[in-house]
């Protein structure tokens, strides 16, 4: 059985005798790709590692998404939306497969994303807006094994030297948000949907194309605080928030649980002047819990000033 038989099937070892090598190699593409957009959001740099507990596999995840509103005059105004990203998927145990193949840590996936789109905002006023756009996001995925000195750098050089699948992903998006300013505080609820549809073209024996769907529905609560340090004209303001996550469609199916949380913390570092290009600095630290995933995220980012 050669590497790549050997890897997909791990990561989907819990459907083992009930699938077919294509349906396997299938779900464990929707695996790398699909809960690589899903499991990071839309502000800063999000890098974390993810624990799916119910199929005994990791996800370790570098991703740099951006959202960039253009100036308007009116209740309507335009938005582009971006990212790149880099994720490593891997099995956090080993598996027997009878009578004499063993699956290990070594076996891994990679998967490299970029994406494009835009869209529309509208206000209703000061505090409520419902807003949706669309973007494209293309992806390559491989497998290879582990290298002693698998860091970011040493992915980045993989891209070049290995051989991976094309893959397009179409996200739909929409939100409706409410924003206000209680006393300086400034609370917040999002209700957001994103859905996913990946298309794949796939040299891998008999299998030569397929496409998934999969979608994520969020409810976000927050509160950012009022400046709690004040240097110069700059300040320091902190943000807590909940955020209830619903999955949908074949990412649901891969991962073996449909709903999960996040908790987290912002430390905002407010610079209205200086530099000339951002209007603040943050970093982001949050949890990930449910009955079959854990993990954390460590978001380092800032907010453009044009």
């Amino acid at each position: 059985m050669n590497l790549k038989v050997l890897l997909l099937v791990a990561i989907l070892s819990t459907y083992i005798f009930a699938k077919s090598v294509e349906e396997l190699a299938e779900e464990a593409h929707i695996a790398s790709i699909n809960t690589l957009l899903i499991f990071t959001s839309q502000e800063g740099l999000n890098s974390g590692l993810y624990h799916f507990t119910n199929v005994g596999t990791d996800m370790e995840i570098y991703h740099l998404p951006f959202t960039y509103h253009l100036d308007s005059d009116s209740n309507i105004n335009y938005f582009l939306v971006g990212n790149v990203g880099y994720s490593r998927v891997f099995i956090s145990q080993d598996v027997e497969i009878p009578p004499t193949s063993r699956l290990d840590y070594d076996n891994h996936l990679r998967t490299y994303t970029g994406g494009l789109g835009g869209g529309v905002r509208y206000k209703f006023n000061p505090d409520l807006s419902i807003s949706g756009g669309v973007e494209l996001i293309y992806s390559k995925s491989g497998a290879s094994v582990k290298q002693p000195d698998d860091d970011l750098g040493h992915a980045i050089e993989d891209f070049f030297n290995k051989t991976y699948n094309d893959n397009l992903s179409y996200e739909i998006f929409g939100a409706l948000e409410y924003k206000t300013e209680i006393n300086e505080y400034k609370p917040y609820a999002v209700l957001t949907y994103k859905s996913y549809e990946t298309k794949s073209t796939f040299t891998f024996d008999e299998l030569s194309s397929f496409k998934s769907a999969s979608s994520v529905t969020t409810l976000s609560l927050g509160v950012e605080t009022p400046k709690i340090l004040e240097f110069d004209k700059n300040s320091i303001s902190l943000e807590a928030y909940l955020n209830a996550n619903y999955l949908d469609g074949s990412v649901k199916d891969v991962v073996e649980f449909d709903t999960y949380s996040t908790v987290g913390g912002v430390v905002y570092f407010n610079t209205p002047d200086t530099p000339w290009w951002a209007s603040r600095f943050f970093l982001e630290l949050s949890t990930v819990q449910s009955s079959g995933l854990d993990g954390y995220n460590v978001g380092l980012g800032f907010s453009l000033d044009f």
